[in-house]
Parts: structure tokens; C-alpha cells; sequence
């Protein structure tokens, strides 16, 4: 059985990529340089600022139901981020849909009655998000 102090967390793996010595060092209790900090420092922020960036094309039931590409699932990604996004409840939302939808999903394609649930509950969101709309 192997103890939990010897995993290497997927963090700790990606510094390693960028310096071969980090696991060894912080294995030795190493303190890193002001230099290694502000390139640190550097480094997440543009990291963070790369996750903000990216197009998050997750929408698993939307896709599931009108594709990947549709113009409804757009919909539903552009509302996400542009409003969803803003709030402590709509992150909160999000959150939660991301860990229920995979397996609504999943069910819906065996279940047809969740199918059309699910599909009249999404359709119905995306007409309310066009009406808000400016035409």
C-alpha cells in the first residue's frame, strides 16, 4: 500500500514539467528564491488569465440534444458566461450541472421520458433566453 506523502498531486507535476528539480526540492523542505516566486506569480496569473480565455465549450444536455455546434447550444454557453458567470448562485448552478449533467445524459439516452423531460425544460430555457434578447 503506498503512504499518501509519496503521490505527486497533478500540480506538483506540472511545475515539475517547467522545472526538473521542483519535487526534489520541496521533497527537501527547499524554500524557492524571491526570483522562482515572481516568475511563480507570473505564471499563474497568466495561467489564470489562459482559463478565462478559453472558449468552454461544455454543454453536455444542450449538446446531447442539439449538437455540439448548434446555434441554441451557443445560446445556452454565451448565457452562461455572460450572465450565469457574474453570480455566486449562477456559479453555484453551473457547478452543479456540470457534475449532474454527464450522468442526466447518460440516463436520457436510455430513458426516452427523460429525453423529452429534459428536452422541454432546455427548449423552454432557450426560448426565455432569446426573448431577453435585443432584436
Amino acid at each position: 500500500m503506498t503512504k499518501r506523502n509519496n503521490w505527486v498531486s497533478a500540480s506538483d507535476a506540472g511545475r515539475a514539467s517547467y522545472c526538473p528539480h521542483y519535487l526534489e526540492l520541496k521533497h527537501k523542505g527547499a524554500k524557492p528564491s524571491s526570483e522562482s516566486i515572481v516568475a511563480w506569480e507570473k505564471g499563474e496569473e497568466a495561467h489564470e488569465q489562459l482559463n478565462r480565455d478559453a472558449n468552454d465549450r461544455r454543454c453536455y444536455i444542450a449538446s446531447h440534444l442539439y449538437g455540439i455546434d448548434d446555434p441554441r447550444t451557443d445560446l445556452l454557453r454565451n448565457f452562461r458566461d455572460s450572465c450565469l458567470l457574474k453570480y455566486f448562485l449562477g456559479r453555484a448552478f453551473i457547478s452543479i450541472y456540470y457534475l449532474a449533467s454527464p450522468s442526466l445524459v447518460s440516463m436520457s439516452r436510455r430513458i426516452m421520458l427523460l429525453d423529452v423531460m429534459l428536452r422541454g425544460m432546455v427548449d423552454f430555457t432557450v426560448r426565455k433566453i432569446q426573448r431577453r434578447q435585443p432584436k
